[in-house]
């Protein structure tokens, strides 16, 4: 293992700005875990992240020790490089949260046979769920062959099949068609497949660029532009189901429907660059923000957390299988080298310029 940790960190007020740099490697204490990050995906959710690091506590995840850049999360799988907790054998490989970067210490706790979690202090910025990693040598669902399609879709469908549980335990507030804004997004459309089998009608919006992309999906039963939101049917009760996060976007949404509108489920930020805030100029309901360890967390406290992840991998795994069927697979899985090509990948994801068929998976080059 290199004595040099590389770790490529991003500009906070510019989520495509990256910094690669270099910090001394760490060496474990009693407890503690060192993983070396393999294999991670890098998607829209990314600049959400960024984009609300400081309102949810993402940037405070992994420390840089810097105000200007911070260490933007990815989910990925690792292997383990050095142990000194135990229960935790080098050269395990687990799935989870990491920083870009070559390595990753973690404090263990909460050790099992399943997996571990990171006792770090700052790691508390953020639910339970962000700071477990699973051991896939015990993991029943994971499968050697899918792991591209799982650092891809497996943060993102958790976040789509979460969406939709709320949804459909609120009868969908009452509409009878839900409006999805950025479409193309891997977290859209994992919700609009949750939702094909819903007595609601599925509209996306998306920009001319994604347009034939969404189209071919076939997820949706009707597709408009960015240009088209005046023409959007009304006289419906509706839903907005909202992963552009664009203040604008969302008040001409607002505008079309007036009191059609039910709700507005606020889920990603691929187009916005901060956390919402009152909108005076905001027609009919404020957004409300979905966050999918908040609805884990009911299902805990219910009791029906174990009921909710039987059907969660069932249906997960049939999803993985759809994306990257070989007769007419919904992206193609592209992977990168290295940190170098991962700045770019970030800078063509904040700029809104990445292909919506593309998944891209970054291996790193040892």
């Amino acid at each position: 293992m290199s004595d040099l940790n590389r770790r490529l960190m991003t500009r906070k007020t510019d989520p495509g700005e990256t910094l690669l740099e270099s910090v001394a490697a760490p060496e474990p204490g009693e407890g503690e875990v060192v993983l070396a990050l393999d294999r991670f995906s890098l998607t829209t959710n990314n600049i959400t992240y960024a984009a609300y690091g400081d309102a949810i506590g993402y940037w405070r995840v992994f420390p840089t020790g810097r105000d200007d850049y911070g260490l933007m999360p990815v989910w990925g799988f690792a292997d383990v490089v050095a142990s000194r907790a135990e229960g935790i054998a080098v050269g395990a490989r687990v799935f989870g949260y990491f920083p870009m970067a070559d390595t990753l210490l973690v404090q263990a706790e909460k050790i099992s046979k399943g997996g571990f979690a990171d006792a770090a202090p700052w790691r508390k910025a953020v639910p339970d769920i962000y700071n477990r990693y699973v051991l896939c040598a015990a993991d029943a669902n994971y499968d050697a062959a899918l792991e591209n399609p799982e650092a891809l879709f497996r943060p993102l469908f958790i976040t789509s099949y979460t969406a939709v549980d709320f949804l459909r335990e609120h009868d969908f507030f009452g509409a009878k068609q839900v409006v999805v804004s950025s479409a193309s997004s891997k977290t859209a459309y994992g919700a609009a497949w949750c939702m094909a089998g819903d007595d609601v009608r599925l509209i996306a919006l998306t920009g001319a660029r994604n347009r034939a992309f969404v189209e071919g999906l076939g997820a949706y039963q009707a597709v408009y532009g960015y240009d088209e939101i005046e023409r959007l049917p009304t006289g419906v009760p509706t839903l907005y189901l909202d992963l552009a996060g664009d203040p604008d976007l969302r008040r001409r949404v607002h505008a079309r429907f007036g009191g059609d509108l039910t709700y507005d489920c606020l889920v990603g930020s691929t187009q916005g660059d901060a956390f919402p805030t009152d909108d005076p100029e905001l027609v009919g309901p404020r957004p409300v923000f979905f966050f999918a360890a908040t609805c884990l967390d009911a299902h805990r406290e219910r009791g029906t957390l174990r009921a909710f992840y039987e059907r969660f991998f069932a249906d997960q795994r049939a999803f993985f299988e759809r994306v990257v069927d070989p007769a007419a697979p919904w992206i193609r899985i592209v992977e990168r080298q290295g940190l170098d090509e991962a700045a770019k990948v970030v800078r063509a994801l904040a700029d809104g310029v990445s292909d919506a068929a593309e998944g891209a998976v970054v291996r790193l080059v040892r």
